[in-house]
């Protein structure tokens, strides 16, 4: 059986379910070109009923089927609140098979919110979140120089923390991790040659740096002001 085949055969058993009203297959193989070859296909499901989301994964004939479905109830409470994967993977998705313009009706919804940018912080917030990042390099160097290990590998945890913290600062979008080097690249280039020096010797100074460097335009509230 091959890949279209085996595609078909798992959307035929999804519309038998009476619940399921709309099918978006989401992620980087919307586009359903069989024509190459497909390890893993991305799913969204509307339902009528459910209080919940639910993953389900299934590998079919060498195929690995990543299949989430929401209610409709939940799918309102996701685009108002903005949940990122849900109107991002909503708004991007490819629509193959809906009910009474349910799943139509939610994508256009979402593209609305996804391009309106995601939610404001508070200024609250990006101090509880400074506060944070500079916590995690009080962890790293608490350690001694031969646990060089735990210190690359909290470096670089902590790192991918601190380039999040870039994009929700400047109120974008945070890519997915696999992407997240590649967009800074193209955003940001004083932010991402200090993680290319980062990577020389893993200095916890070089991850000061690049905190002060992304809160460089925060203005700070002084009654709860971050001494370190």
């Amino acid at each position: 059986m091959d890949i279209k085949e085996t595609f078909e055969k798992q959307i035929s058993t999804l519309k038998e379910d009476n619940n399921n009203v709309s099918i978006i297959v989401v992620g980087s193989n919307k586009n359903l070109d069989f024509d190459k070859k497909i390890n893993d296909i991305d799913l969204f499901v509307i339902t009528k009923e459910g209080q919940r989301q639910i993953r389900e994964i299934k590998f079919v004939k060498g195929i690995e089927f990543d299949i989430n479905y929401f209610s409709i109830d939940l799918s309102n409470k996701f685009i108002e609140n903005k949940k990122q994967f849900f109107i991002e993977g909503m708004s991007k998705g490819n629509l193959i098979y809906d009910s009474n313009d349910i799943g139509k009706k939610y994508m256009e919804s979402a593209k609305i919110q996804y391009e309106k940018g995601p939610k404001k912080i508070s200024l609250e917030e990006l101090n509880s979140l400074k506060f944070v990042l500079f916590d995690n390099i009080k962890r790293i160097e608490t350690l001694k120089g031969d646990n060089w290990q735990e210190i690359e590998f909290l470096s670089n945890l902590y790192l991918r923390d601190i380039i999040r913290a870039y994009f929700v600062i400047n109120k974008k979008w945070i890519p997915k991790d696999k992407k997240l080097f590649k967009v800074l690249s193209e955003t940001d280039n004083n932010l991402y040659q200090m993680v290319q020096k980062l990577y020389i010797n893993y200095d916890t100074d070089i991850l000061k740096e690049m905190i002060n460097y992304i809160f460089k335009d925060i203005k700070i509230d002084e009654k709860i002001k971050i001494i370190y």
